[in-house]
């Protein structure tokens, strides 16, 4: 029997809830914003008390090899999660796309991820103590966390386009050069109009991006992402350096 995204959900629900250092359980992602679909993994956020990382995660995974069994596990680095412990979970018997994202977060972390303007209003299934009431963002101190973070996006943008990409395009290393153009440079237009159209998501890159923008403006981003040759590029990085410029100057900062 193939097992379904609400009998793993309550399987863990049901493992979790009674442990008296588990504090808060969550789901985020796809669920938060009523998105989910036949390709949706399962975002689950926990909350524990301080050194009780490992056991929420025996726990779990006991619960998890008894459901259906393990069929890979892969653990995130501290660094690249957010702060958050977090596990990656196949499981057998299961749909290939129906992954699980197991995050824990320690009782004292400062941000777990509970802003309702950027991850949306949590689906909480409990919540012993209140902890995911989470004060709104104030206005006035994102504007300037925005514009701070843009005045230093176009410095680093005049320096990556016009020495950084031209140099590698000058020496023919043409692959180094596609790098900067997609890792940086149209990474740094995405930030911009997500300023513009999706300020809360300003940081997300390429994350929710048909959702977030105009669909024209999603169209218009497609044929920029998909280049075709070395001549392709250049034409290409033009666009995109004009269109960052523009959008700047745009922007009501």
């Amino acid at each position: 029997m193939i097992l379904k995204r609400a009998t793993i959900i309550k399987a863990i629900v049901e493992t979790l809830q009674p442990l008296k250092f588990v504090q808060a359980l969550w789901e985020g992602g796809a669920a938060v914003f009523n998105r989910v679909d036949e390709w949706s993994d399962i975002d689950i956020m926990v909350v524990s008390d301080e050194d009780t990382v490992d056991k929420v995660f025996q726990h779990t995974e006991k619960t998890l090899k008894k459901l259906s069994g393990i069929e890979f596990l892969c653990e995130m680095p501290l660094a690249s999660s957010g702060g958050f412990y977090q596990r990656f979970y196949k499981l057998k018997n299961t749909d290939k796309f129906l992954l699980i994202d197991f995050a824990i977060a320690k009782l004292s972390k400062p941000d777990k991820f509970l802003q309702k303007e950027i991850h949306g209003n949590a689906l909480v299934h409990f919540d012993k103590n209140n902890i995911i009431e989470c004060k709104p963002i104030k206005p006035e101190d994102f504007n300037k966390q925005i514009k701070t973070y843009l005045n230093a996006l176009k410095i680093k943008f005049d320096l990556f386009n016009d020495v950084f990409f031209l140099k590698e395009i000058n020496r023919k290393n043409y692959i180094e050069a596609l790098d900067f153009y997609m890792n940086f440079m149209l990474n740094s237009l995405v930030t911009v109009l997500r300023v513009k159209y999706a300020p809360f998501h300003y940081s997300f890159r390429s994350k929710y991006i048909y959702y977030d923008l105009p669909e024209s403006i999603v169209k218009k981003l497609e044929k920029l992402y998909f280049v075709k040759d070395v001549k392709d590029l250049k034409t290409k990085h033009k666009i995109v350096r004009k269109w960052f410029y523009s959008a700047v100057k745009d922007l009501p900062l």
